[in-house]
């Protein structure tokens, strides 16, 4: 989660980079597509939605296609009734497979609608919350986050890896059954089925989630090798 210094300190740098260094306007036009790029940004920056996934678009995405179409974009379409109805995603799949892609392409579409959201994983929702235990400020700032309009977790059950850990079992079914019973949607992805998310957590948030979620299961494929290549040919390596 951004502190609010993280918070200026991005606002300032990449305002003077790509507004006031602006080729077409040099800040001076708050119409201009760098002043509403820097607004996204500054709002993807603060939602903690990773800075490789700010700016995708359809053409960008090669696995799990019909995926992407049939469920991620539908579900953008129709992003007011999922906001109305609490309705949210999960998103189960092996790592690589573009769950962590879609969910923050969801986020994205949701700022350009105008909506609040936040991204976190289970590993620093942890450390946050363990933050916020001396630090106010941290506490506030994450209670204020977790009730943005649209609320993503990935990496869920990563934590139970290393120990069981039955105060973030209370804290994750108090998140979700809370957002939902208030008919605030979320964003969940996981490299768990179904049956291990049940024993992980308990029958109230698998009956949760088979209530208000669409179960998406992603086909493997490693979008990082997209990413690899990319990075091959900016650096200069091929």
């Amino acid at each position: 989660m951004r502190t609010k210094k993280e918070l200026e300190n991005f606002i300032f740098l990449h305002k003077m980079k790509f507004v006031y260094g602006c080729k077409i306007c040099k800040g001076k036009n708050p119409n201009c597509k760098c002043s509403i790029r820097h607004k996204i940004a500054v709002t993807a920056y603060e939602s903690c939605i990773p800075q490789d996934f700010w700016w995708i678009n359809a053409d960008d995405i090669d696995n799990n296609k019909d995926i992407f179409e049939n469920t991620v974009k539908v579900y953008v379409k129709n992003m007011n009734k999922a906001l109305n109805g609490g309705y949210g995603l999960l998103f189960i799949g092996d790592n690589g497979v573009g769950k962590t892609y879609f969910i923050s392409y969801v986020l994205m579409e949701a700022i350009k609608k105008g909506r609040t959201t936040y991204f976190t994983t289970m590993p620093d929702l942890d450390c946050n919350i363990k933050r916020g235990f001396k630090d106010q400020e941290i506490e506030r700032r994450l209670r204020l986050m977790l009730t943005s309009d649209f609320l993503a977790i990935d990496e869920l059950g990563k934590e139970r890896s290393k120990n069981n850990n039955n105060y973030m079992d209370s804290q994750i079914e108090r998140i979700i059954k809370g957002r939902l019973d208030d008919n605030q949607p979320m964003l969940l992805a996981t490299n768990m089925d179904l049956e291990t998310l049940e024993k992980a957590y308990g029958p109230t948030i698998s009956s949760i989630l088979l209530g208000k979620f669409q179960i998406v299961m992603m086909e493997p494929g490693d979008y990082r090798a997209k990413l690899r290549g990319r990075m091959l040919k900016d650096m200069g390596y091929e």
